[in-house]
């Protein structure tokens, strides 16, 4: 599957190529203001226009990432996470791309208290942390997107933190309780741009399944057969 990622030049972003890249052809893409690091890197606006439409076209699947790809000042950051991502999904319609999956962040979930076990359901609670509500205002964009128009299937992926390169055993090893391992995200992006999907909006909590989890992951199980599958 020809797949498209956004912020590629961030750490997040090259995470998530060399996940997706051992199955799937990616293309990758950033702002123009973004240094090229990789062979097919194409730097795009990602603008409300026919130019987004073409850099889409063909694609099996994008993978946008919200939280965790730049880090910018409050106001192009929300403008990026925002209008950007409003862009995407347009071009999707206007092209037939159907899988769309956006990458979000477990710490909207903070404020609840530490012993509670939040699963999908739960209502997020974003901070004025510019990079948690950039990202929480952008999942709102996919989601009503996702609501509006039958044709798309959104899986919006909240990843839990920090983020640790290796293996279950790795993420095990920090003791923290929302910690998610490099090996278990490349699972769940794999399963989530091309899992058949039962509905078009999918939010779905991802962390690895280390002692004391602080996020329950009904979704997960349900939509992407994650975390059953070893990593």
């Amino acid at each position: 599957m020809k797949v498209l990622i956004t912020s590629a030049t961030s750490g997040l972003g090259a995470t998530v190529a060399e996940a997706l890249g051992k199955k799937h052809d990616v293309v990758l893409t950033d702002l123009p203001s973004r240094k090229r690091t990789a062979r097919g890197f194409q730097s795009h606006e990602l603008g409300h226009d026919a130019s987004t439409d073409h850099l889409v076209r063909g694609l099996g699947a994008i993978v946008h990432v919200g939280y965790g790809g730049h880090e910018m000042e409050a106001i192009p950051l929300l403008d990026y996470l925002t209008r950007c991502t409003y862009n995407l999904l347009t071009a999707c319609l206007n092209t037939g791309v159907k899988r769309f999956v956006y990458l979000h962040t477990l710490r909207v979930f903070d404020s609840y208290e530490p012993h509670l076990s939040v699963t999908e359901r739960w209502k997020p609670l974003p901070t004025t942390e510019p990079a948690i509500l950039a990202s929480h205002l952008g999942e709102y964009v996919c989601r009503e997107f996702a609501r509006e128009h039958h044709q798309l299937e959104v899986v919006s992926l909240r990843l839990g933190y920090p983020l640790v390169t290796g293996t279950r055993a790795a993420a095990t090893r920090t003791k923290a309780p929302a910690a998610l391992a490099s090996a278990d995200l490349a699972l769940a992006l794999n399963a989530a741009v091309a899992a058949a999907l039962p509905r078009r909006w999918n939010p779905v909590h991802i962390q690895s399944p280390v002692p004391n989890a602080r996020f329950l992951m009904s979704n997960g199980e349900s939509v992407l057969g994650y975390p059953k599958k070893a990593a």
